[in-house]
């Protein structure tokens, strides 16, 4: 083949060569129509949800497919596709030459070469860089998991506190009736000149007081439906109802000492910050390995024109190889590069150690206000909400027989509305203090027959 043909074919190779970017199949993938596979699955995704979806099911899909989830998900995709560049070899060097004036020798005049050029780093390099890409993304695998649990503990509290406006309007609707019973009294005690207007006025503004408390209860179910819906990525279905769902019942807490255990163990806050301490270590070890020095082997094919025809090798082309090694004579940047890993290594050493003593806190935290919200639960469900009552229907009777003043009565109304909602309140807490459990732990506490279905 003529040098000419040769160095012409070579160089029409690596242009299409290079012409070949990933683009051209990204941008194919993209415009690509939908298979029916696809059309299928989206199709079953639901585009809205409801409160009688249940629980269960709506945890799951807010654990799966919530924006925030997603978006940890592909970043994890990021951190793992780069582990492949960063474990390849570097891409080899073609060169190609020509004389503008040949160079005689004695098999005649050297018109071109071509060479081709291969850097081959110190063994054991490459595979560092790809353990270092490696426990970045798995630390980044693990903010998958953080961002799940995020999202589940949001989802619950919103949870809990929805339920407990309804429970909360509830009872601030039966309040509202029996203030209209009481007013009834008084009305007709006021007719039959038993009781004073002032009475019945009290009656109509305590009355009004508590239509403007159950207003401002309704008033604050938007936000959480909202923050729920941020939680499941899906709008709530507009005929959706709250009503039939129970709060949580009481559930023993597990042993503290195996939370803790679990804790330290499988919590994914620590475990992503053992994952870049892998890394880091495998930084300093590509810190080492970076003062050694590289190597490059490489070949070229020199093409010889015809020369002297009585010398029987006249025309023969030349073939070389080569071989270099680089020299690490900068020894500043390996230094640097050990010093900078020593210095990650110690500081993740110290966030592992604080973030210990953080999720400690806040698992003790979590299970201290359980136990109080369910300590008064009982306080007031089995003490002094009996009491109250017994204490209503006391007043009440005493001013129908004239023995007592209307104070009584809505004193003791009240006290009966504010032990009742103290005991959906603690009931929320109760939630709320398990919806802290599973933002931290790796497992999720709640029973199945304590979920709502």
């Amino acid at each position: 083949m003529k040098p000419l043909t040769v160095f012409a074919l070579t160089l029409w190779c690596a242009w299409a060569w290079s012409c070949q970017s990933p683009g051209t199949y990204d941008r194919a993938q993209v415009e690509s129509k939908p298979t029916r596979t696809n059309q299928s699955q989206s199709s079953d995704r639901p585009k809205s949800w409801s409160p009688a979806d249940g629980i269960h099911d709506l945890l799951f899909h807010a654990e799966t497919q919530s924006p925030q989830v997603r978006e940890a998900f592909h970043r994890w995709e990021v951190a793992r596709a780069k582990v492949p560049q960063g474990s390849a070899l570097p891409d080899p060097w073609l060169s190609l030459g020509g004389y503008v004036r040949s160079v005689e020798t004695a098999n005649g005049p050297m018109d071109g070469r071509i060479g081709i050029t291969q850097r081959i780093p110190w063994p054991g390099k490459l595979e560092t860089a790809g353990d270092h890409l490696a426990a970045l993304a798995e630390a980044q695998r693990m903010e998958i998991e953080d961002a799940r649990l995020k999202v589940r503990r949001d989802f619950l509290r919103d949870w809990a506190e929805r339920l407990y406006l309804e429970q909360a309007q509830a009872i601030t609707s039966e309040q509202v009736r029996l203030l209209q019973q009481v007013e009834d009294v008084s009305l007709g005690l006021f007719q039959a000149s038993r009781a004073s207007q002032a009475d019945v006025l009290a009656a109509q503004v305590e009355s009004l007081r508590m239509s403007d408390r159950l207003d401002s209860l309704r008033q604050r179910e938007a936000p959480l439906e909202a923050k729920l819906q941020i939680s499941l990525g899906l709008p709530l279905l507009e005929t959706a109802r709250w009503t039939g769902l129970v709060a949580l019942d009481q559930t023993p807490l597990p042993d503290e000492d195996h939370l803790q255990t679990l804790l330290l163990e499988s919590a994914p806050r620590l475990l992503a910050i053992q994952a870049r301490l892998d890394a880091a270590a495998q930084s300093r070890e590509l810190a080492s390995l970076e003062g050694m020095p590289d190597f490059s082997v490489g070949a070229d094919w020199t093409w010889i024109g015809e020369g002297n025809p009585v010398n029987p090798d006249t025309g023969d082309d030349a073939i070389s190889l080569s071989v270099a090694v680089e020299l690490p004579l900068n020894r500043g940047r390996v230094d640097g590069a050990r010093e900078q890993a020593f210095a990650e290594t110690q500081s993740l050493v110290e966030m592992r150690e604080g973030m210990r003593w953080r999720l400690l806190a806040e698992l003790q935290s979590a299970i201290s206000k359980h136990k109080d919200a369910w300590r008064r639960v009982n306080l007031f469900d089995q003490q002094l909400l009996p009491k109250a009552e017994m204490t209503y229907q006391t007043a009440l009777t005493s001013y129908q027989a004239g023995e007592s003043g209307f104070q009584e009565i809505l004193d003791a109304a009240r006290i009966v509305l504010n032990f009742r909602l103290s005991i959906a309140r603690a009931k929320a807490d109760a939630a709320l203090a398990f919806a802290d459990l599973n933002g931290i732990l790796p497992i999720a506490l709640l029973p199945a027959e304590e979920l709502n279905q």
